[in-house]
């Protein structure tokens, strides 16, 4: 049988935003120099992308079907299992897919705030999200041979045409870029060599967020050493790529805060009053300068204890 209503609503905020992450991804891992989450996460996004960026709903004398894009994800609902229908307003926050409603109940949705609520026989709600809902609601109304009840007050205003597909695709994606960016920020400020200052009277490490001054007063130990003890687990800290910028729990060494690519070898390591502190470069030969650097302006080298 032919249905009485056939439509899709394409969910293009969605669209927007999941592309957006997608170059957003591209751009981040060869910066952060981990091309293996790409090859998980493009897949997923694309997969994403086919199976929820379009909803479209049919509505005949027997039953109310629905399915995203490619029709993999589906539901059909027997009209008679209907025992009452009305239009609704979604909150912002009950988002897009397929969500639990507050109080019991699904929600299908791809974009926007209006829906159909269908409360069944067996006391189950089911929002189906529309940008179309007095068109819905009216081939409900014909299907089930009954008028809806009426409308929640913030529903009760006529259908106006969708937005501009490609204005909403547009605001979508401009707000996940602008996230993107904020992040790429911070991952090309924290891939860089950290800034290391030595003078008589402190060592400053310069940094994102993890920076710090270490007055010289307060060294009592500089060593070489060519490898780290093992890293047992980050507790406040940034980490991509084998790059370690903040506190990580170190054996052996406790609470330590590090600013090492961990590839490359040897490693300046201060002990403080306040605890280990380790830092290189890429460059063994500047990671051997500044440790010289320490030495002098220290007046000779004072052992921490560990084993260069």
């Amino acid at each position: 049988m032919n249905p009485h209503y056939r439509h899709t609503q394409v969910g293009w905020v969605m669209v927007g935003g999941v592309c957006a992450a997608a170059v957003a991804g591209l751009v981040l891992a060869p910066i952060a120099r981990a091309p293996l989450p790409v090859a998980v996460v493009l897949p997923l996004v694309a997969v994403m992308l086919v199976l929820f960026a379009a909803l479209t709903v049919e509505v005949d004398g027997d039953e109310i079907r629905l399915g995203f894009t490619a029709g993999l994800v589906h539901k059909r609902i027997p009209v008679a299992e209907v025992a009452r229908f009305r239009r609704v307003r979604n909150a912002w926050w009950y988002g897009f897919g397929i969500r639990y409603l507050p109080g019991g109940g699904r929600l299908w949705n791809v974009s926007g705030l209006d829906a159909v609520e269908l409360t069944l026989k067996d006391g189950g709600r089911f929002r189906i999200g529309t940008d179309q809902p007095v068109a819905l609601t009216l081939a409900l109304a014909h299907a089930l041979g009954r008028p809806p009840e009426p409308p929640t007050s913030s529903a009760a205003e006529p259908d106006r045409p969708p937005g501009n597909p490609a204005r909403l695709a547009l605001v979508g994606a401009v707000l996940v870029v602008a996230g993107v960016l904020a992040v790429l920020a911070v991952v090309s400020v924290q891939t860089r060599p950290p800034k290391v200052t030595v003078t008589p009277q402190a060592i400053v490490i310069d940094s994102l967020f993890y920076g710090d001054t270490y007055p010289m007063a307060e060294v009592t130990g500089v060593s070489l050493p060519r490898c780290l003890p093992r890293i047992l687990a980050r507790s406040n800290g940034f980490a991509g790529g084998g790059l370690l910028r903040g506190w990580f729990d170190v054996q052996g060494m406790g609470r330590t805060k590090l600013f090492v690519d961990a590839g490359a070898s040897p490693y300046v390591v201060l002990q403080t009053r306040r605890g280990f502190v380790a830092v290189n470069f890429s460059d063994p030969q500047r990671t051997q300068a500044l440790y010289e650097e320490i030495v002098a302006a220290r007046g000779g080298p004072q052992g921490s204890g560990l084993v260069p």
